[in-house]
């Protein structure tokens, strides 16, 4: 059977082809729903597997182009949608699909979808046998959607939305250290300008009663306003207070510097990327991709940086980001209290290497062979998608590279990555 999955997502649309290559359909992919209408009109696939919300044309209206083609046999459709209103699943049916996913899913709910589906493309051959089904299902839209509130559980729809997720409170507690210190210099300099403008006023007081009563004769009142001036000196350490002003000045421009800088990695970081592949500087994607993880990783390693003169590399700098930030996690997660992280980029030839390397617990060696298949992971039930090594894999490969890992266990691991310079 031949199956077009129509999802803008990278990850979920890896998913939902895992999912069906394991029971051994043929796959057509498509980024956006405009692609998706052209794949179809080109393949005659015998089931699609849309998103609802995509560039281009969103899933609905595939959904209706499909059903008023003029294709002699039927494709079976399927919606994945995370709208779970009754009138939104109503317009899902209205439009043409035969079935609905709700995000997040199951690759098991979906696999089973599938099959279901594969079972009524070989059975029903009429329209009318079809129309059937839908109505069938409309009848039992309710028991069905009460049945799937049940029995849905979390899982993750993108590894990289989650590894920013795991993220978040690490960056939040970043971006509040230098605002902390920042508001805490505002506040020190908002004391020291109250003293300087009581000074001030003492001063102006002073110099208006001298100028106007002469210079010359200073008589008991203006000695103790003179005298006045030099104790609330000496009270506000004036001295002091004129060298702090500046470096307290320099430490919110540098703090507030620092969140610019933490919060611009962080939106390019998670920036989706487009189609069209750019020069990709590696060492600046490291730098970049280290600040956003620096929570993770500081209270426990050290990071060792060895940047080399290396060529640029073509290729989209968000996913090869995606890589560094999997393989610098996983390093410090598999630190338990101090360690330490290497990182090298190196030219050999026209290629760029990039070594990362931990002293973390290693990896046995009966599960190095397993570390790049998708869903494979040796941490807890819930602490691990077993997604973020296969996605890493696929995106080096996709970028003409090679990924390879080596591990000894209580030394450490080193991942090396190859990738064409230009």
């Amino acid at each position: 059977m031949k199956i077009l999955i129509a999802e803008d997502d990278y990850v979920s649309r890896l998913l939902v082809k895992k999912a069906i290559k394991n029971i051994g359909h043929d796959v057509v992919e498509a980024e956006n729903g405009k692609i998706a209408w052209e794949r179809f009109l080109e393949t005659l696939p015998d089931m699609v597997i849309s998103d609802w919300m995509m560039p281009e044309m969103d899933g609905i209206e595939l959904c209706r182009r499909i059903r008023a083609s003029d294709k002699k046999t039927y494709s079976y459709i399927i919606l994945l949608t995370a709208k779970d209103k009754m009138t939104d699943l109503v317009e899902v049916f209205e439009a043409g699909a035969d079935d609905y996913i709700i995000k997040p899913f199951k690759p098991d709910e979906l696999r089973s979808r599938i099959k279901t589906g594969e079972r009524i493309v070989t059975l029903e051959s009429q329209h009318h046998h079809m129309q059937e089904k839908l109505i069938e299902k409309n009848n039992s839209l309710d028991q069905a959607l009460a049945e799937l509130k049940i029995s849905q559980s979390q899982i993750l729809q993108s590894e990289k939305m989650a590894s920013i997720g795991q993220l978040a409170a690490g960056v939040a507690h970043e971006i509040n250290n230098p605002i902390g210190f920042v508001g805490s210099n505002l506040d020190a300099l908002n004391d020291y300008i109250q003293d300087v403008d009581a000074l001030l006023e003492q001063y102006l007081d002073l110099t208006t009663s001298l100028h106007e009563k002469g210079f010359d004769s200073l008589n008991e009142e203006h000695k103790k306003k003179v005298k006045a001036i030099l104790e609330k000196q000496r009270e506000v350490e004036i001295d002091y207070i004129r060298e702090d002003i500046p470096e307290l000045i320099k430490d919110c421009k540098e703090g507030t510097s620092r969140v610019g800088k933490i919060v611009g990695d962080l939106k390019s970081f998670a920036h989706p990327g487009n189609d069209r592949q750019t020069l990709v500087d590696i060492n600046k994607g490291l730098e970049s991709t280290l600040n956003v993880v620096h929570n993770e990783l500081k209270y426990k390693t050290t990071v060792i940086k060895e940047l080399g003169d290396i060529p640029m590399v073509e290729g989209f700098p968000q996913k090869l980001n995606q890589v560094f930030m999997n393989i610098l996690v996983n390093a410090g997660q598999a630190i338990e209290e101090k360690g330490e992280i290497r990182i090298q980029t190196r030219a050999e030839g026209k290629n760029v290497v990039i070594l990362i390397s931990d002293t973390g617990c290693g990896i046995a060696p009966e599960n190095l062979p397993k570390i790049f298949d998708p869903f494979f992971t040796t941490k807890e039930i819930g602490k691990g998608t077993g997604l973020g090594m296969n996605i890493a894999y696929n995106i080096i490969e996709e970028h003409k590279g090679k990924i390879t890992i080596d591990s000894a266990v209580g030394k450490g691991t080193t991942f090396t990555v190859v990738l064409p310079g230009k």
